[in-house]
């Protein structure tokens, strides 16, 4: 007699489902209570995610939280930079700026790539990266485009989407795009003057009399 047979006959009755196939016994081996509970724990927490994304008729999405933590990124960088003002120089010196350059070109990327290409070399829309702009003719023309929208809403109006500093940034980095030719959609609109240069702040005047 094997083993196994010997074991079976030695079993205590309770511990038997009494089911016999082909005389082999079932054993009564309940789930262990952990796992009951790790079940019923995942069934309530479908009831929440049921009634959360699918009862939900505007459903968080990762992208959407991703945007939310990006503008909350955003506002405390933007707290440690102050207002920033769309005159000329402003976007002359931020196109020039390493450390703000890179939040100008991921706003770019994230809301503008789409029609004018990710280097700016256009799409559906203009090329940016040449000499030639139909609604440009000065700098400060950048973010006003930008606020307002152009050619009758071909080139949407991005003014309550963006803050003011996003404007200035985003602003800043399509202008320093300009001469990078990068191969794309053939030039549109006018060659405009080129942008002016960037005045350095004037040196502090010495008191006469002052040591050197």
């Amino acid at each position: 007699m094997s083993n196994e047979a010997s074991t079976t006959r030695a079993a205590a009755p309770d511990s038997l489902t009494g089911h016999v196939y082909d005389g082999i016994q079932e054993y009564d081996n309940p789930t262990p209570g952990w796992w009951t509970m790790i079940f019923a724990l995942s069934f309530v927490w479908a009831c929440f995610y049921w009634v959360r994304y699918e009862l939900n008729t505007t459903p968080p999405t990762v992208f959407g939280e991703w945007e939310d933590d990006v503008a909350e990124a955003n506002r405390a960088m933007f707290a440690k930079l102050g207002d920033l003002k769309g005159d000329e120089q402003t976007l002359l010196s931020m196109g020039r700026n390493a450390d703000w350059m890179p939040v100008g070109a991921s706003i770019f990327k994230a809301n503008c790539a789409a029609c004018h290409g990710r280097q700016g070399q256009g799409d559906v829309g203009s090329n940016l990266t040449d000499d030639a702009f139909k609604n440009v003719k000065v700098i400060t023309d950048i973010p006003s485009v930008v606020r307002a929208g152009a050619n009758n809403m071909a080139m949407p109006a991005w003014r309550g989407r963006l803050t003011e500093n996003e404007i200035i940034l985003v602003s800043a980095y399509v202008a320093s795009l300009r001469g990078t030719n990068v191969p794309g959609r053939v030039p549109e609109g006018t060659v405009i003057p080129a942008w002016p240069a960037l005045v350095s702040p004037a040196a502090p005047v010495m008191p006469t009399g002052a040591a050197k």
